[in-house]
């Protein structure tokens, strides 16, 4: 972990941590990954009742994701409900299947997840992406005003 997202306990509104790019932190994205894939039995859906899916797709997509994805986002969860007496973590994206990403996106992998806190407070974001870097995701990318995105190797 680079020394200023250490010190600030927050990272900067474009900052990613490593300092590299996603592909270089986490290794190609080789596939999209469709139902009925031998690649796809391979997701776990995420059945917690605490973190909160958006699924606005209604399919469950947003649960599905990679055994070592579901690890991290586990600890995350865990990590912001000490930080915010019990708010919950809010998945907005994790496994894409309508290719709403760009064409070498982990999402299409499962390794993926975009990320907000529940009451969707864009001030929380800088610490919301520190967190995910405690809770050892690969690669942390505090994007833009409403999300964090993180994902992991496979």
């Amino acid at each position: 972990m680079p020394p200023l997202a250490k010190r600030a306990g927050s990272l900067e509104l474009g900052e990613h941590v490593p300092r590299m790019g996603e592909q270089d932190a986490i290794g190609q994205v080789n596939v999209r990954v469709s139902r009925g894939m031998r690649d796809y039995r391979l997701l776990l859906r995420n059945r917690s009742a605490d973190i909160m899916f958006k699924d606005e797709e209604s399919t469950g997509a947003d649960r599905m994701m990679t055994p070592r994805l579901e690890r991290r986002l586990m600890v995350l969860h865990r990590l912001v409900q000490r930080e915010w007496g019990g708010l919950r973590l809010r998945v907005t994206e994790a496994w894409d299947e309508n290719g709403e990403h760009g064409p070498w996106s982990a999402h299409y992998e499962g390794r993926a997840v975009d990320l907000t806190t529940a009451d969707i407070d864009p001030g929380k974001l800088g610490r919301l992406a520190f967190l995910a870097v405690e809770a050892g995701f690969d690669w942390v990318y505090f994007e833009d005003r409403t999300h964090v995105h993180a994902s992991v190797r496979k």
